[in-house]
């Protein structure tokens, strides 16, 4: 074979080569980077099963929680109307405010959980969903209490470690049942809501065919007309709320302890007053003075107790201490002719509150009539232990 074929031969073969290592290079990169995407992707879907499940897992402690939220405050509902009086702290009213406010708690707490299962993210909008309808109960109860407290005068529950603050209401009238029965009936609604977000939630995770399994979570169960946290059902709970004996707020202040500083060192009548809620009653002075030591003042100590069963707000304490003299005595000094003072105060119902009235100025040798008095609320009917009086001499 000539030398020239044979030049182009092996030249043909050295090309051939060339080109095809590049190929054989190509291929190889090709099946990694396949492999790895494969691999990455089976990876991933690993994590998402994995966080999906584990979302689950925990958003099942949250409905569960929810679910026996919605049992005990269905069972309120159904039961408040029929509730027996009770005595304070444990009447009827004291029962509702105190259920009311445990509900409020709960689904507080059961949002914010809700809220705080991410990062990480379950697949799609599942955790924006089962949120929500935390949210709307939460927000529904919420609505609830406010609306049953302006019904019958209760008061939420203070926060431990904030300041009292109660805000008056009015008495239940024909006016405030309809509004009482339009806000419980939106708060229904707002339940009702509530369980047709989480319906939905459960149809997306069955479309999508996602592993987080979540157990069933109905506030308002079929017939919706006749459930107790249904929208008609709380509308017409308002009025047999409206109407119960035991719901009624009843209003009792009373004055039941009552000291005077100095202390008395001989008395005509009582130097001290000590009643309680079962007999309480009135002073008024006897013929002969309690006399007080040698001073320039007189302090007035006293405790007030609510023996009612709704918080009484803006409740005025007064005292006041005027000469008394007989005729053609000299009066005492300007400055030491007795005065007055007014305190308001805040008195939950079965509760009580000591207070140390400002000290009001007399002088020696003469006779003061002291009035210590509390304004009662309009409905209060029995006055007894609302005032206490006191004729006092100051020695001279």
């Amino acid at each position: 074979m000539p030398r020239a074929r044979r030049r182009r031969r092996s030249a043909a073969r050295r090309g051939s080569s060339r080109t095809l290592i590049p190929i054989l290079i190509l291929a190889v990169a090709t099946v990694v980077v396949v492999g790895s995407l494969v691999e990455v992707h089976a990876q991933s879907g690993d994590f998402t099963t994995s966080t999906d499940t584990g979302y689950a897992k925990l958003a099942t402690l949250v409905a569960e929680d929810s679910n026996q939220t919605g049992t005990q405050l269905a069972q309120l509902m159904q039961s408040a109307p029929q509730l027996p009086v009770g005595q304070v702290p444990q009447s009827a009213r004291a029962q509702v405010e105190q259920g009311l406010d445990q509900a409020v708690d709960s689904t507080a707490d059961q949002a914010t959980r809700a809220a705080n299962l991410v990062p990480p993210y379950p697949s799609g909008t599942v955790s924006a969903r089962f949120t929500q309808v935390m949210d709307e109960r939460a927000q529904a109860t919420s609505a609830l209490r406010a609306a049953i407290d302006r019904l019958l005068e209760l008061s939420p529950a203070p926060i431990a470690g904030a300041p009292t603050s109660v805000t008056p209401v009015s008495p239940a009238t024909g006016s405030t049942v309809t509004q009482a029965a339009a806000a419980m009936g939106a708060a229904g609604l707002g339940f009702e809501g509530a369980d047709a977000g989480y319906r939905d939630l459960l149809a997306y995770v069955r479309h999508h065919h996602l592993p987080v399994d979540l157990p069933a979570s109905v506030w308002v169960p079929a017939p919706t007309d006749s459930a107790a946290l249904g929208s008609t059902r709380l509308a017409a709970t308002a009025s047999a709320m409206a109407s119960s004996p035991a719901l009624v707020p009843v209003h009792q202040l009373v004055i039941t302890a009552l000291g005077l500083s100095p202390t008395a060192v001989a008395s005509g009548g009582p130097g001290t007053v000590g009643d309680g809620c079962s007999d309480p009653g009135s002073l008024v002075p006897g013929p002969a003075p309690t006399v007080l030591p040698p001073t320039g003042t007189v302090t007035v100590a006293l405790t007030v107790t609510n023996c009612g069963t709704a918080t009484e707000s803006g409740v005025v304490v007064s005292q006041t201490l005027a000469v008394a003299d007989a005729a053609g005595t000299a009066p005492p000094p300007v400055g030491a002719r007795g005065g007055k003072s007014l305190q308001r105060v805040t008195v939950a119902s079965g509760s009580s509150l000591a207070l140390t009235l400002p000290p009001l100025a007399v002088a020696e040798g003469h006779l003061y009539l002291l009035d210590v008095s509390i304004a009662v609320p309009a409905d209060q009917t029995n006055l007894a232990g609302t005032s206490q009086q006191f004729l006092l001499q100051i020695t001279g």
